[in-house]
């Protein structure tokens, strides 16, 4: 399974069209996606915080005709496995270039746009040609997840595997998988002649880079997992769920109250996250009885050999 950020997108989609980001985005994806499909291993894929709809939803159209191995999670609920159901999530609350949203009930899931005088008015779009048409129209659009779809699809929570690329809320920094380093503007400023609100959120690459050139921005390191997530896996009662996200939390591994579970045992509870790939890290998910346990690899392991 591949949760999230195998794409990119530098500004809107307009402005990338013109300086040639929207292509670069498009072979990266392309050459990610045809390795996996060249691979024959079953994969199911979904967008995180990088993904722009109309490259998503294209090369993913391509390549699940090109291999009956690949799969876009993005139209599929669930799949059930022996003694367990994987349910899909896809988007995130916080993204960087992409266009997959996670959100609450205000609106059901789909593809958006935002048209009508001054962006004042969100239509529907059917599909990504027509979603890709009325941005060249219009300009912004985006895909929501409503995270309460997670109602329908877990009937068994104790038997259910949530896939989503951000992680619930947790509240222990040393063991959580929702530990992230980040930059945030204490102030209004300028950064080259765009306006800063305060409170703004930074990569912790780019916040390091703007403070050391004397923007008013902090550095800091919080538990930054989804909170109104983590009320609905508690509602739902979802014990087990693969994130990814925060780089920072790669390999990382923690059951329900924030305590760190060990790789290689078999646990009725499990929030991890699997790996950030610039890293080199992956993992795999063992299921049994409904149980679950990890191992973490890093690929860069095998690089040495």
């Amino acid at each position: 399974m591949v949760n999230g950020d195998i794409g990119h997108l530098d500004g809107d989609l307009r402005e990338s069209v013109e300086n040639g980001g929207l292509r670069r985005s498009v072979d990266y994806t392309s050459y990610i996606l045809a390795r996996l499909g060249e691979s024959g291993i079953e994969t199911y894929v979904q967008p995180g915080s990088h993904e722009p709809v109309a490259v998503y939803d294209q090369a993913m159209d391509f390549f699940e005709d090109k291999f009956s191995n690949i799969f876009n999670a993005v139209s599929i609920p669930f799949i059930d496995g022996e003694d367990h159901r994987i349910v899909f999530l896809p988007g995130s609350d916080f993204v960087s270039g992409g266009e997959y949203i996670i959100g609450d009930n205000r609106l059901s899931s789909g593809r958006y746009v935002n048209a009508g005088e001054n962006g004042s008015q969100l239509v529907r779009c059917a599909g990504w040609k027509q979603h890709l048409q009325a941005i060249a129209e219009h300009g912004k659009g985006f895909y929501y997840s409503n995270m309460n779809d997670l109602r329908s699809s877990v009937k068994e929570p104790e038997k259910t595997i949530v896939i989503c690329h951000i992680p619930r809320k947790f509240d222990n920094l040393v063991t959580c998988v929702d530990m992230a380093v980040f930059g945030e503007a204490t102030k209004d400023f300028i950064l080259n002649d765009n306006p800063v609100e305060k409170g703004l959120i930074f990569p912790i690459e780019t916040a390091r880079k703007v403070a050391s050139a004397g923007a008013p921005v902090s550095l800091k390191q919080e538990n930054r997992g989804n909170e109104e997530l983590r009320k609905l896996y508690n509602e739902i009662g979802i014990r087990k769920a693969v994130s990814g996200h925060f780089h920072e939390s790669s390999h990382r591994a923690n059951n329900s109250n924030g305590e760190h579970v060990k790789q290689g045992e078999y646990v009725d509870g499990l929030f991890w996250n699997s790996g950030c790939l610039d890293f080199g890290h992956c993992g795999i998910l063992s299921v049994r009885d409904g149980k679950v346990r990890y191992e973490n690899i890093d690929l860069r392991d095998f690089l040495k050999n």
